[in-house]
């Protein structure tokens, strides 16, 4: 927050240097008119005015001192060059530990560099001095946002959102904080609030599409992201976004052509590639289909759905080998992936293979019951999101089942919410025991 009172901050250094060299003058005069009248009853108070003046001078000498730092220190901010400016803004807190300037502008140059545990002190110390200064609110908000201290970030967001109404950017960050922790209803309400202070807002209209499609809601997405476009129709990130929700809506053809203007701005992702994939496989062109899927492979080689559609296609076009190895590939990186453990058993009970198709049948039918139980569980926790019981049992049955990872996740995520949540806090600590007791033996 240096450049809004940098400008400020050189005229007061200047005034102030031309305002101490007044006063030096006349401080002189006075001090030669005491001498001359100098008796000895008065040598006492005589000593003291002069002491009184040269404090004085000291004072206004550390406050030139004090906004040269600062002047300095925003200059270099200016560049880049956080570090350099770091030393000057520390010499400020040195030189008035009262200033909150200096603490802000100290701890900014933290925040700067990810130093969020470092900031946060400078920032308290800074609104311990001035409880409603700016700067420092949403520094702070910003410094426990960064340490994944959701509670902390959303007070402080608040109280920032309470001093400063009608600054669009803060509704932002409180709604990107709560679309990173899943609260998408709160994310679309204040991500709206931050476009009806400021219309133009492109980020915004871009994330609030972003939520509206977490929400189900493909028609809305598709609606901010045409109003992101109609700013800036460069932007390729939100065409891919634009396919994927026409993709939500089977519209097809918009897709395919959102997806071709996201291409031609340097979009070529691998969810690009892998959505042309299946759009050309709906048309029956199961050769394209197959480049598309295989490119969205060469892209990113970890998306096991991308291996589970080259399979079902390879199969459509009659080469069972290679449609096997598709369909394992995808199985390796993905265990619970129910169309792959199907489409190869039905190619091994094809092939005679009764009991490798029958066991992977089973399988198939272990992991429905489980996509089942969980989309119910994932149903109520996105329509309370903020009640950590039902994140909780979502977590417990995912240890039902064995997977383990994914309840960690899960449980992670409620302490965030509510750090004191003992029985999830305890689940943590075993699953995390447990693990590395494992890694160990290993």
């Amino acid at each position: 927050m240096a450049g809004p009172f940098s400008a400020a901050g050189v005229y007061w250094w200047e005034v102030g240097s031309q305002m101490s060299a007044k006063e030096r003058k006349r401080k002189e005069k006075e001090r030669r008119e005491r001498s001359r009248r100098l008796r000895l009853g008065l040598v006492v108070l005589v000593f003291i005015g002069a002491a009184g003046g040269l404090w004085q001078w000291q004072q206004q000498q550390d406050e030139d001192a004090l906004v040269e730092a600062l002047r300095k220190g925003d200059a270099l901010m200016a560049q880049g060059l956080i570090d350099q400016a770091a030393s000057h803004y520390h010499r400020a807190t040195q030189l008035d530990q009262a200033r909150v300037e200096a603490w802000t502008k100290l701890a900014s140059t933290d925040a700067a560099q990810g130093r969020y545990g470092e900031s946060i002190p400078r920032y308290e110390r800074a609104l311990a001095l001035a409880p409603d200064h700016f700067e420092a609110r949403i520094g702070l908000a910003i410094g426990r946002d960064g340490l994944g201290d959701f509670l902390g970030a959303e007070r402080n967001y608040k109280e920032a959102i309470r001093l400063r109404p009608n600054f669009a950017e803060i509704y932002y960050n409180l709604a990107y904080l709560y679309q990173q922790h899943k609260l998408y209803t709160d994310a679309s309400a204040h991500y709206e609030k931050a476009l009806e202070l400021k219309p133009s807002f492109i980020q915004a209209w871009a994330n609030l599409g972003r939520v509206r499609a977490l929400l189900h809601d493909p028609g809305g997405a598709v609606e901010a992201y045409k109003k992101a476009l109609a700013l800036h129709s460069n932007e390729g990130p939100v065409y891919v976004r634009l396919g994927a929700s026409y993709m939500s809506l089977s519209q097809y053809e918009l897709a395919k052509e959102a997806y071709h203007k996201a291409i031609d701005l340097g979009q070529e992702r691998w969810s690009v590639l892998h959505d042309l994939g299946i759009i050309s496989e709906q048309e029956g062109q199961l050769k394209t289909a197959h480049n598309y899927f295989h490119q969205a492979l060469l892209k990113n080689a970890s998306q096991s759905e991308s291996y589970f559609r080259l399979g079902a296609v390879t199969a459509k076009l009659g080469d069972e080998a290679q449609a096997v190895k598709h369909y394992q590939e995808a199985i390796e990186l993905d265990p619970d992936h129910a169309g792959a453990h199907y489409g190869l058993a039905q190619i091994f009970l094809a092939q005679g293979r009764s009991e490798d198709g029958e066991r992977l049948i089973q399988a198939f039918a272990g992991i429905k019951e489980y996509e089942g139980r969980k989309k119910a569980l994932l149903r109520a926790v996105e329509a309370s999101p903020r009640d950590p019981k039902l994140a909780y049992d979502l977590a417990l049955f995912h240890l039902e089942f064995g997977r383990v990872h994914k309840a960690a996740e899960v449980l992670e995520g409620v302490l965030k919410i509510d750090p004191n949540f003992d029985a999830a806090k305890r689940r943590l600590e075993e699953i995390l025991r447990v693990r590395s007791e494992r890694k160990n033996e290993g």
